[in-house]
């Protein structure tokens, strides 16, 4: 790690601003991960450090790391609102990481409505957007329990209910599945609003509403947390190295990112 790399993952503004005075230093210097000082600003909320960053008119907005991800990416994800707008006037919300995934996907995976909003008010999106395995943003709303984001999506009547994943699921299943009262009730009146038929053969037994505790690790295939003590399969190619896959995805057909990569059977014990 560079000097300019700690300062901007730690919030240190005045060694960035002493550090940024230097003229050869590098801007977009790189951690072994990928990430640039300004993808740790972003995603840690420095939001001073990266206006610093910005000001320089030297550091790569789009810079991606081993994921995919940029620095908007990041810090959609983890709901920095005023970054989010900071970083929208210098580059795109349509970026898409190695999955396929957005801004957005990320903002709507963990439930943050006003970054989703920040970014639908600066740039006209594809609502309708897949990721690599055919997930809509909706989809992603609506499995991971996010009822604002899902409110923020249907407000749009941009967004369709027909598709269905690389695995055959559709919105309707998800709903079924893992969706609250909430979120039905948001569905079942956007589709009768407009006159899209539900069909109630597609849904599957009930379960619980999803945990958004902590997890250590999270299905890059379906997006959702994999338990502690669950058995999962991990790719240690794609994503440099930090592919995994749950056991649901597993056993209809989700794999990794490479047809001709092995996929390792693993299990997170609890201590």
């Amino acid at each position: 790690w560079t000097p300019l790399l700690w300062a901007a993952a730690f919030g240190l503004e005045a060694i960035v601003k002493l550090l940024l005075a230097i003229e050869s230093i590098d801007v977009d210097t790189k951690d072994e991960d990928g990430l640039t000082p300004l993808s740790f600003a972003a995603a840690n909320g420095h939001e001073a450090i990266v206006k610093l960053l910005l000001e320089t008119e030297k550091v790569d907005v789009d810079s991606k790391d081993g994921h995919g991800r940029t620095p908007l990416s990041r810090a959609a994800g983890e709901g920095h609102e005023g970054i989010v707008k900071l970083l929208l006037k210098n580059t795109s919300a349509n970026t898409e990481d190695t999955i396929g995934r957005t801004p957005f996907s990320f903002a709507a995976i963990n439930g943050h409505d006003t970054v989703a909003r920040a970014i639908l008010s600066h740039e006209s999106i594809d609502l309708d957007q897949k990721d690599h395995y055919g997930s809509t943003l909706l989809s992603i709303a609506v499995r991971h329990c996010r009822t604002e984001v899902v409110k923020v999506l249907l407000a749009t009547e941009q967004v369709t209910f027909g598709s269905q994943d690389c695995f055959g699921r559709t919105l309707w299943w998800w709903a079924r599945r893992y969706g609250n009262t909430d979120i039905k009730q948001a569905l079942h009146g956007y589709a009768e609003k407009r006159g899209i038929a539900v069909c109630e053969n597609d849904e599957p037994i009930a379960m619980s509403p999803i945990s958004h505790g902590e997890a250590s690790r999270w299905c890059d295939v379906c997006t959702l947390s994999i338990p502690e003590n669950e058995v999962f399969y991990e790719c240690g190619v794609c994503n440099s190295g930090d592919f995994d896959v749950c056991s649901t995805c597993y056993m209809i057909g989700g794999r990794c990112l490479g047809d001709d990569h092995e996929l390792a059977q693993r299990k997170d014990k609890k201590e």
